[in-house]
């Protein structure tokens, strides 16, 4: 090193070498040891959206929403992208002269006329209580309050029919799904396709193509 060079790195008052020249070493310390810790450290990619990834896994781990509804003490279930419109209860005008026993009649939904059809009777269960015929006491009225019409779209036709009750939509695991078995209800006609655990409930996934033709072959 020249003198030239000393004299540099020589405080120019008191003769010591550079402050700066500490500091760096220093820095170069730390940096060396704070390297030395993070090669010991695993090495875990983080997930600059992370709520697209849990977005993700559930819609592998899940199927399709459902709307869930009681007729009569039976719980049922349909696609939710199947149901039109769910309407509060009203009545429906008898169509004369017709025999299906499975269509009740017209119903005025936003001022169209839609046939109205009773699901209970295509699946064997005690219809739910129809607003014509519905004595006045607290019982009743209270049942006729949960009532609900749900508006089915099958293909380019709108179907009516009325619920006991409507829970709303859930969208279930697909661990939660199962085969529906013989004994359950609609399963024997091909219209149950699967069976849902819903609390205590053993719920029936309805096939909305099986459902939507049996309500044109009762229009015929």
């Amino acid at each position: 090193m020249t003198n030239r060079e000393i004299a540099r790195e020589a405080d120019p008052v008191s003769g010591e070498r550079n402050p700066n020249l500490r500091l760096n070493a220093d820095a170069h310390t730390l940096h060396r040891q704070a390297a030395e810790l993070l090669d010991r450290l695993p090495v875990v990619p983080a997930d600059p959206a992370p709520w697209r990834a849990v977005s993700g896994e559930e819609a592998t781990a899940r199927g399709p929403s459902l709307l869930l509804f009681r007729l009569a003490d039976e719980w049922l279930a349909l696609p939710a992208s199947t149901i039109e419109e769910v309407a509060p209860m009203r009545g429906w005008h008898c169509v004369p002269g017709h025999r299906q026993r499975a269509l009740l009649g017209l119903v005025n939904l936003r001022g169209a006329l839609v046939p109205c059809l009773s699901l209970g009777e295509l699946l064997g269960v005690q219809p739910a209580v129809h607003p014509q015929a519905i004595p006045s006491n607290t019982s009743n009225t209270l049942r006729m309050s949960t009532s609900r019409l749900l508006a089915l779209r099958h293909g380019s036709h709108l179907s009516a029919f009325p619920v006991t009750e409507v829970h709303g939509t859930v969208t279930p695991a697909k661990t939660a799904m199962g085969s529906a078995p013989a004994t359950t209800l609609g399963a024997t006609d091909g219209f149950a396709i699967a069976v849902l655990r819903w609390r205590e409930h053993v719920v029936g996934v309805l096939d909305p193509l099986r459902v939507g033709a049996a309500f044109d072959r009762s229009l015929a």
